[in-house]
């Protein structure tokens, strides 16, 4: 009942905190050459239509999934209840508001606008999905607070993603490339220290109003063990960050440093993106307080 549930969960939170993160990135990265902004914002343009049809064509899969986890139903069983699920119940009045911003914000990434404005469109949106997401999650069992929290730890995943996509997407090209790696990289070193600061103590109170301080939960309970998981794979990604922060990011000049940040970008991304198929799992697993 967890695995398909959390794979729409799982791609849904990418293309969001993806959409999220680069648009916050593009409103405050750094003053580059023309040529290098005029392409970096066609190749955001670019993957924000492709992920925000993403969104389009998985919200309604997401949606029946949710469904029959509420009816105990297949798919085909629970079609005929969907109207009454929409009515009857906060998660699909929520998801009628969810579904309405999803196909604004697909319309909204085809629309010929200035790129400053598009990246704020984006941003408003995908932070109204975010918001939409954490008033549905296992939060919601926990005050405004813990929304509040949720919503938090989400947004820094984003702009940590986000700053780090925008590193690569950046570097697609040849040309250009070692310029934009000595522009960017102290950015988004400064925007992922902030971050994991802000996903630590976030993350530490979700955890603790989850499962307390009980470790038998962490090995015994299928929630603890997913968040124990977790943990294990944010802890390699900071590794990976505090290497490039302090060894890396003060030799760009170097080729063979630049090739390095790359590579270690790269795995970042990868490992980032399990972080979030943890977090799909957990948002589909009852904690066990």
């Amino acid at each position: 009942m967890i695995a398909g549930p959390a794979t729409f969960a799982w791609l849904l939170l990418v293309a969001q905190l993806l959409i999220f993160g680069t648009a916050a990135f593009a409103l405050i990265a750094p003053d580059l050459p023309a040529g290098a902004v005029s392409e970096f914002n066609r190749r955001l343009a670019t993957l924000w239509r492709v992920l925000a049809l993403a969104l389009l064509v998985i919200s309604p899969l997401a949606f029946m999934d949710m469904a029959c986890g509420m009816a105990q139903m297949r798919w085909w069983q629970v079609v005929p209840l969907v109207p009454e699920i929409v009515r009857e119940t906060d998660a699909g009045r929520v998801w009628i508001w969810r579904t309405g911003v999803v196909v604004i914000l697909a319309a909204a990434a085809w629309i010929p606008l200035r790129a400053r404005v598009l990246a704020i469109a984006m941003l408003l949106l995908t932070t109204l999905l975010l918001i939409l997401a954490s008033i549905t999650s296992h939060a919601i069992d926990f005050g405004r607070l813990a929304i509040a929290v949720y919503f938090v730890h989400q947004a820094s995943a984003g702009v940590w993603i986000g700053a780090l996509a925008a590193l690569m997407l950046g570097c697609a090209g040849k040309p250009g490339r070692d310029d934009w790696i000595r522009a960017v990289t102290p950015r988004v070193s400064t925007i992922a220290f902030c971050a994991v600061g802000i996903l630590t103590l976030t993350g530490l109170c979700n955890a603790y109003e989850r499962i307390g301080f009980d470790l038998y939960l962490m090995i015994d309970a299928m929630y603890g063990r997913t968040l124990l998981w977790k943990l294990m794979t944010f802890a390699v990604i900071i590794a990976f960050a505090a290497h490039n922060r302090f060894r890396i990011v003060s030799r760009l000049e170097e080729s063979s440093a630049r090739e390095i940040l790359l590579r270690n970008v790269a795995a970042e991304c990868v490992l980032l993106a399990i972080v979030l198929a943890w977090s799909a799992m957990l948002a589909n697993t009852p904690p066990p307080h």
